[in-house]
């Protein structure tokens, strides 16, 4: 009898791990796509704007204040930069550490929230100069998707972003 009770937590015990390594390996394909889309719509955003060197926007991080740039906020950029390392970091300490760390956790989950409503925020801006009449409707759909839709639509928009600016114009020169 001890036996049987012992195989079926074991087999419990394996679905778990089963059930986290899927959502693990999703979470790590959803973030390569995530990447992919919004780096070839931040490297045509700067190819319209003629940045000398958009390839640059594959550049982990460096691509959260190219959006910035683009925006005309370089500071902005430089702070979702900055949370998006701390999130990176964080995020790896936790998933590493045997013994739980409230502290580190919740920066972790500090960070991602303001990421993440500075990012809507830069989003919010591409949009609306890319396409005024869309602009809210694609910032709606991104925060009640939780961003899942957001590279998507910066991809969608990334040829239709303008110069802002003279002074945006004078800084590129």
């Amino acid at each position: 009898m001890g036996g049987i009770s012992v195989f079926i937590l074991m087999t419990i015990f394996s679905f778990v791990l089963f059930i986290f390594i899927a959502i693990f390996i999703a979470i790590i394909i959803y973030e390569v796509i995530t990447y992919i889309f919004e780096s070839m719509a931040i490297m045509q955003m700067s190819k319209n704007l003629k940045y000398k060197v958009p390839f640059t926007a594959w550049i982990p991080f460096y691509n959260k204040y190219l959006l910035g740039k683009i925006v005309g906020n370089k500071i902005l950029g430089i702070i979702v930069a900055v949370l998006n390392g701390i999130t990176a970091f964080s995020g790896t300490y936790c998933y590493i550490q045997t013994q739980p760390n409230p502290a580190i956790f919740v920066i972790f989950l500090v960070c991602v929230l303001i990421g993440f409503i500075l990012d809507i925020i830069i989003s919010h801006k591409i949009y609306k100069n890319a396409t005024n009449k869309y602009g809210d409707i694609y910032t709606i759909l991104s925060i009640l998707t939780l961003g899942i839709l957001r590279p998507i639509f910066l991809f969608i928009v990334r040829n239709k972003v303008k110069k802002t600016n003279e002074t945006e114009i004078m800084e590129m020169k």
